[in-house]
């Protein structure tokens, strides 16, 4: 198994959970005298959750690793690998952060969004 890996930067540690999600989109029409027809409408675009931590020594070596994470944010779309092998363009969606104690253990989120829902490069 190797580690994620978004664009260049490769993750020190795999996060602690990587969850993978996948949907369909449906829209649900009114049938007068009929009641409802779903109609499927295709695959969304997945979703890649992960949950994990950043740690060092000090808080400020912390707070670089963290700052790493961080600036994926900003980067657009560009090539996610999974531990599992699974390849796919995508985009950071949402970061999130919470630090407790004294700042050398930190708790992170980090939501991926894959670019397009034409399934697997």
């Amino acid at each position: 198994m190797s580690n994620l890996q978004f664009g260049a930067f490769v993750f020190e540690y795999n996060p602690r959970k990587i969850e993978v999600s996948l949907g369909s989109a449906m829209v649900s029409h009114l049938l007068p005298g009929y009641g409802n027809l779903v109609q499927h409408l295709g695959p969304k675009c997945r979703v890649v959750r992960c949950e994990g931590e950043v740690f060092a020594p000090t808080a400020d070596q912390t707070n670089a690793k963290l700052s790493q994470i961080a600036d994926l944010c900003g980067g657009g779309e560009d090539a996610l690998f999974l531990p599992s092998g699974q390849r796919m363009q995508a985009y950071v969606s949402r970061f999130s952060y919470n630090a407790q104690g004294d700042g050398r253990v930190i708790s992170y989120m980090l939501e991926f969004t894959e670019a397009s829902s034409g399934g697997e490069e």
